[in-house]
């Protein structure tokens, strides 16, 4: 008996945990969309037998099942089913009046669910207070609406949440965003997300209009140059920050251009366009205006023409010379070149302050040569053709070249040498007396004891209108006499024999034209002075002056002194002398030492 109870007691405990651990139990909530579905699926059921089973709503039943049989009431025909396993209802097409509480009975065991039914999100837009703003002036405020039930509301700009704080408010449970004092970063774009539990939507983005500026106004310059030279083309463009894009005005050294526009083209450019270029940004939305910065154009004629004049009148060495150099165009810089090579300044040569101009204070003769200037500026440059600079100078050592003792019956040749430019006149003269040769060289081709003597050289230059000279002393001497050795006997007796005869042939004329034509002319010849004695007008030639050619004679044979020898007695001197002194009373008779020697 014991045994039985115990038994039933472990079989009631057994039942009572299986049947426990099977009881009913639903979802303490759902949510459905109005016009969705919903299931209401039980957590766990009882195990059959589970008749009979029933879904009420509010009262109200909706479906049941007893013996397998399901039936839907007609409130719900056509919106609710049943799983007769899983006992699920699906309620379709749901309303607001859906919501509530939903009840399940099986067994005469009952649980209870609540639905909540949302409408869904839809028609998200956007509106705002103004269309058009104005940096640093204006407020704008985003407004949020959409179409369902229990929403909540959210901003992005962009791809960022926006978060409040500073010139940004959230108000009317988000749905609100407000701006103060927008600026150009606050043009979005913006977007409004609205939601519920069940769903959520997502305006079309709005992008705010918001004028602003003009800012960072400046002028640029293509090509880009330093300086331009005349006759080129160059384009001013000017930018600025604005909305919208802002109104153009070009201005030059603050003077307003008849020219509107970003873009300033300037053609074909002239030196008087240079200036400094700015243009003035107006904004017709902001009413502000701003203006750039001056950009500078320098314009420069190019250089051309170059001349370089010097003087007009001949350069004389020692007098002072002025060059010039000159060109069309704007001039910055001169170069000076002489015969190839940079020329400098120095004490002599003073540059002006411009470098157009060269100062020579004192000419020299290697101031002479081949100039050039050449002038440029940054642009351009222009050389001048070569001036040829002439210095005149001289005449200056001044000298004869040849001989000074040369043997009668040979030639002489003089050349006379200076320096001077432009070339000498020449004129010579002999023992101060002009011999009208007006060559550089003098020349004499058969010499006598006559030419014997000072020859001057007189140098004289027409353009510096100096002059100077220079002499040389010419000895005639015997044939034979510049060997440098003695003569042979035979030699010096036939000179000794020449002489006797000719001295013979001379006395016995004499005494001819002395006895047989009576007394002789003023013009008949004769030894006068030093070898003649005068007496009545008679020339006699003294006896003794024989004796003594031919004591000479003797001395010859005998071997005497070369030096006698060559020059003769005193007889013999004297006798020349007065030859000498009869030609010059006549010419026609005159008796030279050669027709002695004869």
């Amino acid at each position: 008996m014991a045994a039985r109870a115990l038994s039933c007691t472990l079989t009631l405990l057994v039942c009572s945990g299986v049947c426990l651990s099977q009881d009913l139990l639903l979802p303490t909530s759902l949510n459905g969309a109005v016009g969705g579905n919903v299931t209401f699926d039980p957590i766990t059921i009882p195990p059959p037998p589970r008749d009979p089973i029933s879904w009420s709503f509010g009262g109200s039943t909706i479906i049941t099942a007893v013996g397998g049989t399901v039936t839907v009431w007609p409130l719900y025909t056509g919106r609710a089913s049943m799983d007769i396993n899983t006992l699920a209802l699906v309620l379709s097409n749901l309303s607001m009046a859906d919501a509530g509480g939903y009840t399940l009975t099986v067994n005469a065991r009952s649980k209870q669910t609540t639905l909540a039914v949302f409408e869904p999100v839809s028609n998200v837009t956007i509106t705002q207070n103004e269309t058009e703003l104005v940096e640093f002036n204006s407020t704008v405020r985003l407004a949020c609406s959409a179409s369902g039930s229990s929403l909540s509301f959210s901003w992005l700009n962009g791809s960022s949440e926006v978060t409040v704080g500073g010139r940004v408010q959230l108000t009317d449970g988000n749905r609100t965003l407000t701006i103060t004092s927008v600026s150009r970063g606050d043009t979005g774009p913006y977007r409004c997300e609205a939601s519920n539990v069940i769903s959520n939507g997502t305006s079309r983005p709005l992008t705010l209009t918001i004028y602003y500026g003009p800012d960072s106004v400046s002028v640029k310059a293509e090509p880009l140059k330093t300086i331009y030279s005349s006759g080129s083309d160059l384009t001013l463009t000017c930018s600025a920050e604005s909305n919208p894009a802002a109104e153009i005005q070009w201005a030059v050294n603050g003077a307003v251009l008849n020219a509107e526009g970003p873009e300033l083209k300037l053609t074909n450019i002239q030196a008087n366009q240079s200036g400094s270029y700015t243009c003035t940004a107006h904004n017709t939305k902001t009413l502000r205006y701003s203006s750039s910065e001056p950009i500078h154009i320098t314009v420069m004629e190019k250089v051309s023409g170059a001349v370089l004049n010097g003087p007009t009148a001949p350069v004389i060495e020692g007098n002072s010379a002025n060059l010039t150099c000159d060109a069309n165009g704007t001039i910055v810089t001169t170069e000076w070149m002489k015969d190839n090579q940079k020329l400098s300044p120095s004490n002599n040569i003073v540059f002006s302050a411009d470098n157009r101009s060269v100062s020579i204070r004192s000419v020299s003769r290697t101031d002479g040569g081949e100039y050039r200037c050449t002038l440029s500026n940054p642009v351009s440059s222009d050389s001048s053709k070569e001036y040829t600079m002439t210095v005149n100078y001289g005449p200056d050592n001044v000298r004869i070249d040849g001989p000074s003792e040369v043997e009668e019956g040979g030639s002489v040749a003089f050349l006379c040498s200076a320096e001077s430019v432009p070339d000498p006149r020449y004129t010579w003269t002999f023992n101060g007396t002009n011999t009208e040769v007006t060559t550089a060289s003098f020349t004499v081709k058969q010499v006598n004891f006559s030419n014997s003597g000072i020859y001057t050289c007189t140098v004289r230059n027409n353009v510096t209108g100096r002059e100077a000279s220079a002499s040389k002393n010419l000895t005639v001497k015997e044939k034979g006499s510049l060997n440098g050795g003695s003569l042979s006997g035979g030699a010096i007796a036939g000179i000794v024999i020449g002489v006797l005869l000719g001295v013979a042939l001379v006395a016995g004329l004499i005494v001819y034209f002395t006895k047989c034509a009576g007394r002789p002319k003023s013009s008949s010849r004769g030894v006068k002075q030093n070898g003649a004695t005068q007496n009545g007008g008679d020339h006699e030639l003294n006896y003794a002056d024989i004796r003594h050619f031919q004591n000479n004679q003797s001395v010859l044979n005998m071997g005497g002194s070369s030096t006698q020898t060559r020059q003769g007695t005193p007889a013999m001197a004297r006798a020349q002398r007065g030859a000498n002194q009869g030609a010059k009373a006549n010419p026609e008779a005159e008796v030279t030492y050669s027709d002695v020697r004869k």
